[in-house]
């Protein structure tokens, strides 16, 4: 190998990136120091940076060559080689290093990342090419799974493609701040870029060495495919996604490579030996041995395990309020949470004519429709592919669910959310699960207010067009979204205004408490904060401050509600905790996120929720319930008939109160993580039919098991 420097105008480039990338680090120092990582590990990354300031400039001013008898193997080598420093560079973004991995977990990678070198190698026949786009590619990913993560808690999964839509329009309420991950990661692309200019594509001189490479390519990438995603290999190796904590898998055996495990799943394979003309069978039997006639009209009380239910014999239909609110989560839930006051007040205090509890739900951070869904149809989503959106993917068809009974009872079919209609696919799913109107922000906000404020994401303008169209314009925000207070007065004139023939139904979404906790707002007040704990958390004060103003609208709604002469049910819960400081979780649940216990993890997944009538139902305190029961136990205490899947539902609620994406809890308390097996899986499976029978299998749906017949 021969080197020699580059001309003086190179030379002075080379300089020139030096001193940038230098001094760029230097002024950023203070992002080596983070309080996760040990002060002396700060430090080396910190030098790291600046050798490979110096290293970028020594790469453009140094020139090399090979002679030319070994230019062929000394390229083909470098080629071989790169897909190492792909890995290390997206490894930074993900706060880690490849010499954490073993062995078996390193080749593991690199034979993944190989396979996307060689692919570009056998479209383009050039090495230069290949790893240029390959590694642009994983840069772009690199950045977005950071953001994702930090601002979700979960790491960007195969399915997230799908769901960009949504991610975009609420982006703007983060705030994207440097990191050392992202500047040591940068700085190890720029490495890359640089390393592989020095690649030059050598082909055989001969034909049959030419062939030969090529069959070589073609079958490699045959073996590693096909035992990939068409054999049970890298499972029995040890390698699948970590259903249960992503955010681990991707930290322990590598995120890129986690991504593509979970690609492998994205395509829902029916349940083993499903049929579907077993499914009526599974849910008659389930009735029939819990001692339920399935053809009377009892069922079981899904709170008290007794089969003494029935409809209101008058046909009573009340009112019925069902919210989803974004976020809304119980923190001292966790663990030991003192404040300087009480966030939720009201809510705790509220017991008469009240039944309230902790629900698990199947998402963390984000994913809000996943929940909407789960507490809507009965099904839950613990069956689908890990990071899964079933609005996204799967509800493509008219779908049964809680909507579809009221309908059949003759009431009103009204959603609600006060944000971007067009947000995780809801415009074309609401009118599937049944709901004939749909009001969101475009039915709110004039148009041209909403289209500043998507062109110039500028709060403090937004607001002051509010005040300057509408009357109510100044209490129509709290920071940048519709805040619950007047998302609940826009219930109250939905009710004021209804159609009095019908029974009213509206199922809302808020939006008030959604993330983006790093920023404040001048429309905003921090009243609460934590009293305990070691050190002051800014984004986790905000959103308990935010709970409070929850809190002070849910009172308002019931207190209106309460002077209503007409029976009316309301029933709230939260979609899924917040994403706010890791550390904050941690300290509360006293362990490492990537250590938590299963019924640690099952409280990472709880929220409040709480059904409040203006007369008199039965008081109770739910210990364990998922959403995917929330509309059977909300159709009960209105009183409304049952169908047979509701019944099967208070049945399967008697021997699992808990079944979700994290793991199940059984009647005696038990937790099992949904990796793990359980002494109900033939229950289980016959549940996996029922909902895919209900969901995907929509040519041979049991309609009569999922809808009112008369």
């Amino acid at each position: 190998m021969h080197f020699e420097l580059a001309g003086k105008k190179v030379r002075l480039l080379a300089a020139a990136v030096t001193a940038f990338v230098i001094i760029f680090v230097a002024v950023h120092y203070k992002k080596y120091l983070d309080p996760e990582l040990d002060l002396n590990h700060g430090y080396a990354l910190f030098i790291l940076s600046m050798v490979g300031g110096v290293g970028a400039g020594l790469l453009i001013a140094v020139r090399s060559w090979a002679d030319e008898k070994y230019k062929m193997l000394a390229n083909t080598v470098l080629f071989f080689v790169m897909p190492i420093f792909s890995m290390q560079m997206v490894e930074c973004f993900n706060g880690n290093f490849i010499w954490n991995f073993s062995v078996k977990t390193g080749l593991a990678n690199y034979m993944i990342y190989l396979v996307f070198y060689l692919i570009l190698y056998l479209i383009t026949g050039r090495y230069h090419i290949s790893a240029l786009v390959v590694n642009i590619f994983l840069y772009v990913w690199s950045i977005i799974n950071y953001y994702v993560e930090l601002f979700q808690g979960t790491p960007f999964l195969p399915s997230d493609i799908v769901t960009i839509r949504t991610g975009l329009n609420v982006a703007d309420g983060y705030t994207y701040e440097l990191s050392w991950n992202i500047l040591l990661g940068s700085i190890i692309f720029l490495l890359i870029y640089l390393f592989n200019k020095r690649c030059v594509s050598m082909r055989p001189q001969k034909l049959k060495f030419r062939l030969a490479s090529k069959l070589a390519t073609v079958g490699y990438l045959a073996v590693v495919l096909i035992s990939f995603f068409f054999t049970d290999f890298s499972t029995n190796m040890g390698y699948k996604p970590d259903f249960w904590n992503q955010a681990r898998g991707y930290h322990k055996t590598g995120s890129f490579f986690n991504f593509c495990l979970n690609t492998k799943y994205l395509i829902v394979q029916k349940p083993s030996g499903y049929d579907a003309e077993a499914v009526d069978d599974y849910i008659t039997d389930t009735l029939e041995e819990a001692g339920v006639d399935p053809d009377s009209d009892t069922s079981m009380n899904l709170l008290t395990g007794e089969n003494d239910y029935t409809a209101s014999e008058d046909g009573e239909t009340p009112n019925i309020i069902y919210i989803t609110n974004e976020s809304w989560a119980d923190l001292g839930n966790l663990g030991d949470l003192e404040t300087n006051e009480d966030y939720m007040p009201f809510i705790h205090s509220l017991t008469e004519n009240t039944i309230k509890g902790y629900v698990t739900v199947p998402v963390f951070g984000a994913g809000t429709s996943n929940s909407e869904y789960e507490a809507l149809t009965g099904n839950t989503i613990s069956f689908l592919p890990a990071g899964c959106n079933v609005y996204q993917s799967y509800l493509d068809s008219e779908t049964p669910s809680l909507v579809s009974t009221v309908s059949s009872l003759g009431y009103s079919l009204t959603a609600f959310h006060p944000y971007y209609r067009s947000g995780w696919n809801r415009e074309s799913v609401y009118s599937l699960l049944g709901f004939t109107d749909f009001i969101s922000l475009e039915n709110i906000v004039d148009e041209d207010i909403i289209e500043t404020h998507k062109k110039n994401s500028n709060v403090i303008e937004y607001e002051n067009l509010l005040k300057e169209r509408y009357d109510d314009g100044d209490e129509m925000l709290l920071r940048r979204f519709i805040s619950d207070s007047y998302d609940y007065k826009l219930i109250e004139e939905m009710y004021e205004e209804r159609d009095d023939s019908e029974p009213f139904f509206v199922f809302n979404v808020t939006m008030q408490n959604h993330g983006g906790y790093s920023v404040s707002y001048s429309n905003f007040y921090q009243e609460i904060y934590t009293t305990n704990l070691s050190t002051s958390y800014t984004k986790a004060n905000r959103y308990l401050s935010l709970i409070k103003e929850t809190d002070e609208a849910f009172e308002e709604l019931v207190e209106y509600f309460s002077n209503v002469d007409e029976p009316t049910v309301i029933c709230m819960f939260g979609d899924h905790l917040p994403s706010i400081e890791t550390e904050f979780y941690e300290e509360l649940l006293g362990s490492d996120l990537d250590n938590l216990t299963t019924e640690q993890e099952m409280l990472h997944y709880e929220t409040p929720f709480v059904i409040w009538a203006n007369y008199d139902i039965e008081e109770a305190e739910v210990e364990s319930i998922s959403a995917n029961y929330l509309s059977t136990l909300l159709s009960q205490v209105a009183g409304l008939p049952m169908t047979q899947y509701n019944k099967y539902l208070s049945v399967l609620y008697q021997t699992l109160p808990v079944i979700s994406t994290v793991g199940y809890v059984d009647s005696d308390g038990t937790c099992y993580s949904a990796s793990e097996e359980t002494p109900y899986e033939d229950i289980l499976h016959q549940y996996n039919c029922i909902t895919y029978n209900c969901l995907l299998d929509e040519d041979n749906r049991e309609e009569s098991l999922f809808y009112l017949v008369e």
